[in-house]
């Protein structure tokens, strides 16, 4: 499909035929189309933190200290606000967990359920979305890819489109220089 639309070049052939992506622009264009189409479910939790300026910290601490056993990430406009630093403050945190584990990592984080004045939102996902996960140098958490965190800030939320812009201009430069 890729070779197709002509996003890929191809050399050499058989076992050791190599392909490079040549439009990484167009594949995430076409990726965010698909990102908007998908189902998932998520579930609004309140937890107390004394800053919330710290709550990726705070809830990162946590997780830590109850060693869990499955991938989760942060995600949304407050993890990409530190991978991208864009706006003045964000609110709330998101956190992506294994498809069946969002009770699970309530439970460790000591989260309530609640359906206003949510600061934590528990998405559960496939896989694919926990891989290339990464720990940011600044904060002691997992962190998803830009790429996920990219087409997660297209939700439509407050200010997440010019966040979402800043963090592609930080992809494409990266794609020039690769």
């Amino acid at each position: 499909e890729l070779t197709l639309r002509e996003w890929v070049e191809s050399s050499g052939g058989g076992p050791s035929k190599r392909r490079m992506l040549t439009r990484p622009e167009k594949l995430l264009h076409a990726w965010a189309e698909q990102w908007q189409e998908r189902k998932e479910k998520q579930t609004k939790w309140y937890t107390f933190v004394e800053n919330p300026k710290h709550m990726l910290a705070d809830l990162a601490d946590r997780i830590d200290d109850q060693r869990i056993d499955f991938p989760w990430a942060f995600t949304g406009a407050t993890a990409a606000n530190v991978v991208a630093p864009l706006l003045t403050s964000t609110e709330g945190a998101e956190i992506i967990v294994p498809k069946g584990y969002a009770d699970r990592m309530a439970d460790v984080l000591g989260l309530k359920s609640v359906s206003k004045g949510a600061n934590v939102t528990l998405i559960e996902r496939e896989p694919a979305s926990l891989l290339y996960r990464y720990r940011h140098s600044d904060h002691p958490a997992f962190f998803a890819s830009a790429y996920i965190l990219y087409l997660d800030l297209l939700d439509g939320r407050g200010r997440n489109k010019e966040l979402a812009d800043h963090l592609r201009e930080q992809l494409e430069s990266l794609w020039q220089r690769n």
